[in-house]
This record gives structure tokens, C-alpha cells and sequence, in this order.
């Protein structure tokens, strides 16, 4: 990945969990566990959801993922696929039960001082890395196999996801 590609990759990271971060400080107190329906998760399980998986990539990727090179001829989706997939929220995605709301922070602080703590990590560890994180990867449990530079698209596009999430429940009637 050349030093531009990877600057814009680490700024959409940034702007994406930025964007997170604003629509759940703008959420009120009373409105953090309401739901319009019981299948439709709150803004509090949406935050838990995203914060959970976008801890789950800083560690993976720094604890885990230059130990896994990539087979040669390994089957690979394309970025492209990541990033439209997880824009796509006209289709509904079920959450693996590894990341699935379970009351993991007390609090709505907590829980951002988590998101915020891992993306300064994954940040902080991406800009040290010297090696092509294209040569390695890691399974994901919807998409398969993934590079390194796929996973923090990932990582941007779920955040981003959510995001809208957020946005469209904060939308709906009585909220």
C-alpha cells in the first residue's frame, strides 16, 4: 500500500468513527435504551455492537495478524465488496453472537472511552507497520478472508454502517 493510499485509508478511519463518536454523544440520556420495536436495537446496542467489533479489529491486527500470512492463491473478496456491503442498509445483517449486545459497559462514557482507546491504538499501530499489510490476514465471520489493509476498510465501512444506524433510529417516531 503506498503512503498516500495509506494516509487516506488512516483519514477515513478517523472521519468514520469520528462521525460515530458525534451521533452518539447527541443522543439524550432517556433516549439511549429506547426502542420503537423489540427486534430494533437501541442507539445503547448499536454503540455496543460497533464498539465491540471495532475492538475486535485493533486486536486482531495487533495481536494477531502479521502472524498469519496469506496463502498464495487464497480465495479474497475485493475492497469494493467490503465497502458496498456494509453501505447496503436496505439489507439487514445478523451480528455474530461474539459481538452481539450484552451489556458489556456500564456506561454510555465507558463505552465511548473503549472506542476511542481502540481506534487511538489501531491508528497508532497502522502508522508504525512496514510490512504490506496486503500479505496478511485473517478470516472474517461473514465475508471470509481478509488482508490487512481489508480489514481497516472494515473497520471504517462497519463503523460508518452503524453510524447511519444511529441516524435513522434517532428518525423514527417517539424517539
Amino acid at each position: 500500500m503506498s503512503p498516500i493510499a495509506d494516509a487516506r485509508l488512516l483519514a477515513q478511519l478517523t472521519t468514520t468513527s469520528d462521525g460515530f463518536l458525534r451521533s452518539v454523544e447527541m443522543v439524550a440520556p432517556d433516549r439511549w435504551s429506547y426502542t420503537p420495536a423489540p427486534e430494533v436495537w437501541s442507539v445503547e446496542q448499536i454503540a455496543e455492537h460497533t464498539t465491540a467489533v471495532f475492538r475486535g479489529v485493533q486486536r486482531l491486527m495487533s495481536e494477531k495478524l502479521l502472524a498469519q500470512p496469506i496463502p498464495a492463491g487464497a480465495i479474497r473478496v475485493t475492497d469494493d465488496f467490503i465497502v458496498r456491503s456494509m453501505s447496503d442498509r436496505s439489507r439487514r445483517i445478523s451480528a455474530p453472537d461474539a459481538v452481539r449486545p450484552r451489556g458489556r459497559w456500564a456506561t454510555r462514557e465507558e463505552m465511548v472511552a473503549t472506542f476511542v482507546e481502540s481506534r487511538g491504538l489501531l491508528i497508532t499501530w497502522s502508522g508504525q507497520i512496514t510490512v504490506d499489510l496486503r500479505e496478511y490476514g485473517a478470516s472474517h465471520m461473514v465475508m471470509g478472508l481478509l488482508d490487512g489493509v481489508q480489514w481497516l476498510l472494515f473497520a471504517a465501512a462497519h463503523t460508518e454502517r452503524h453510524t447511519r444506524q444511529i441516524l435513522e433510529l434517532r428518525q423514527t417516531a417517539g424517539f
